[in-house]
């Protein structure tokens, strides 16, 4: 049995590939999300410790583990990691390849949270594309400064901004997007001195979130992509996944 990380739209992708291949596996999303289970295709959700994604990987006889999951779930990749090398699993990344940085005095990369808030100034208004998860990580500024968050229309999202306090009517609820105008209209709806997003690549419309911020002269700050675990082998595009995923199984 083959499990898959997934929650993205890379891990959609593995799943259609899976299926094509007729190719039996559990996808798994740390939140429940609608997923349409069939004669190769099982479900589960829910956070897993290393004792727990052991127990699982042994109970349910995994040979394979592919991580599709969000680029940014650190905690998750770390598991995987030590898990599966500690059984032997092998584990294929299926990741976002990364846009060439921008170089722009307006664009700034770091490698963390805690450096983003240092670039912040006082005076600055703060659009985050951070995702819901950051909320809580951005609260020494959002309790003292005007900051928008978009996050994703669905009970999960907004019930963990809500355990958080954050201020509803600065939630835009809703996904990113590659129209460049409806991107530059919000910067520009909400005053947005600064735009403060992830390295996602192009499957978050980086390059999109990059020209509007430049183009309302707003600066942009980008936390950089973690590292991603050495004992992972990492492909970007479905044909070279199907080529590993086979001779991972020796088919």
């Amino acid at each position: 049995m083959i499990l898959v990380f997934g929650g993205t739209t890379e891990g959609k992708k593995v799943a259609a590939l899976l299926e094509s291949l007729a190719m039996p596996f559990v996808y798994s999303t740390k939140t429940n999300i609608p997923f349409e289970e069939n004669e190769i295709a099982s479900y589960r959700h829910g956070a897993l410790d290393e004792q727990q994604l052991e127990e699982y990987l042994l109970k349910n006889k995994i040979h394979t583990i592919i991580n599709a999951s969000h680029p940014f779930a650190e905690i998750l990749h770390s598991t995987i990691a030590k898990v599966a090398e500690r059984l032997q699993i092998p584990v294929i990344r299926f990741g976002r390849k990364l846009l060439s940085k921008t170089i722009n005095p307006s664009v700034f990369y770091v490698d963390s949270y805690d450096a983003a808030l240092e670039l912040l100034k006082e005076d600055k208004r703060v659009l985050a594309l951070t995702g819901v998860q950051s909320i809580k990580r951005l609260e020494p500024w959002w309790q003292k400064h005007t900051t928008y968050f978009r996050i994703l229309n669905r009970p999960e999202s907004l019930a963990i901004a809500a355990e958080n306090n954050f201020p509803e009517k600065q939630l835009i609820l809703g996904l990113p997007s590659v129209n460049l105008e409806k991107e530059i209209d919000l910067i520009k709806s909400k005053n947005i001195n600064v735009v403060l997003t992830k390295e996602t690549g192009d499957s978050g419309f980086l390059s999109t979130k990059i020209e509007a911020a430049l183009q309302t002269n707003s600066q942009i700050i980008i936390i950089e992509q973690p590292k991603t675990p050495t004992y992972f082998k990492v492909v970007f595009d479905v044909n070279t996944l199907e080529l590993l995923i086979l001779k991972t199984l020796k088919i």
